[in-house]
């Protein structure tokens, strides 16, 4: 993944990536190219017999120009089977996953139909609900859908052909992402679709950067004048966090302490490439893993901006850390129209109440 210009959009690919692009997609050429080949290579190849093994008193005889037609006919079905086979798992099927309220506008449709064209089938799953309409005393409960699209997503991987590969690319909230990514299984021909605005970023779960993506920040943030015993983490990593306010959120929470966890110096201020990204995801499963084995009989509340793909694959990573995350721990949803968090309960072991202040005496 290249670095944006000054302008805001990636500097132009060099012609080797686009032309690798371009046969990538080309699924026609491919299949054409094995159905012209096999029959052409038997046909030759009978040639070839028949002139080996002839019929009657005739002696055997050989073609030079026979043996190098069939040799070269193998030669081109070879590889015209290897390029079908590399463009069916690259341009396999695109599973997009959608969980959003009814009332967020998407700013990843362009991007979306830009990745649809890279793909031989697009299985859209999930749907737009009315998240706020679930909302009982700043508690969404969202357990319900996310178990629901979970199921569906799995169900639709399971039934995907065999000979193709498959992305995902999630456009969901990040709790039910995270609820999501932890009953992922089968992650072996799986690959991972980041929307970025018109851009995407495409990686494997295996595909990770050598160094260390994520750095939790020292000393954590202690509130002077706390309202409740309650540990926070805040995860920063896109622009939005800058809005966050972090001690009047630590107020209304009930936070007392709070650990923030964000990116290297030398990597903040540039789009993250796939790589990256798949190293971000388990650096993060890995420090929220810690974090919640000593943050014991403490609640725990999460506040993140985070790449939607990263959301999902911590999930996935937090469900091999042999610890009880969701237990006691709330997530919190930004309503950007209203200014406010509510907790969005996507997983049963969560707390069914909001995280709020301690009442004072």
């Amino acid at each position: 993944m290249t670095a944006p210009t000054a302008s805001g959009s990636p500097p132009p690919k060099r012609l080797g990536v686009r032309t690798r692009e371009v046969l990538a997609r080309q699924w026609g050429l491919a299949d054409l190219g094995v159905a012209v080949l096999v029959p052409a290579s038997a046909a030759m190849f009978g040639l070839v017999l028949a002139d080996a093994l002839p019929v009657g008193a005739n002696p055997p005889t050989s073609s030079s120009a026979r043996l190098i037609f069939l040799f070269v006919a193998l030669v081109l079905l070879g590889v015209a089977v290897f390029y079908r086979r590399w463009v069916y798992h690259g341009n396999g099927t695109l599973f997009s996953l959608v969980f959003l309220d009814e009332t967020m506008p998407d700013f990843h449709e362009q991007a979306q139909t830009h990745a649809a064209r890279h793909h031989m089938a697009v299985r859209l799953i999930g749907r737009r609900i009315d998240v706020l309409g679930r909302e009982r005393d700043d508690v969404v409960d969202v357990v319900q859908p996310c178990q629901e699209l979970a199921r569906a997503l799995e169900h639709a991987i399971n039934h995907d052909r065999e000979d193709t590969g498959y992305a995902v690319a999630p456009n969901v909230l990040w709790p039910a992402a995270l609820a999501i990514g932890a009953s992922l299984t089968r992650t072996d021909k799986m690959r991972f679709l980041e929307y970025n605005r018109n851009t995407r970023v495409v990686f494997r779960l295996r595909n990770k950067a050598a160094e260390r993506v994520a750095i939790r920040a020292k000393p954590n943030h202690v509130v002077a004048t706390p309202t409740g015993e309650r540990r926070g983490v805040l995860l920063a990593f896109t622009p939005s966090v800058e809005k966050f306010d972090i001690d009047r959120r630590c107020a209304e929470f009930g936070i007392s302490d709070l650990t923030r966890i964000e990116l290297p110096a030398h990597i903040r201020g540039r789009q993250l490439s796939g790589s990256e990204m798949s190293r971000l995801a388990d650096d993060l499963a890995g420090h929220l893993a810690d974090i919640k084995r000593i943050t014991t009989g403490r609640e725990l509340v999460i506040v993140a901006f985070v790449p939607k793909t990263v959301s999902l694959l911590i999930g996935w990573h937090l469900s091999r850390q042999q610890v009880r995350f969701f237990a006691d721990t709330s997530l919190m949803h930004h309503v950007l129209p209203e200014d406010r968090f509510v907790a969005l309960r996507v997983h049963p072991s969560q707390p069914t109440t909001f995280p709020a202040p301690r009442r004072e005496t």
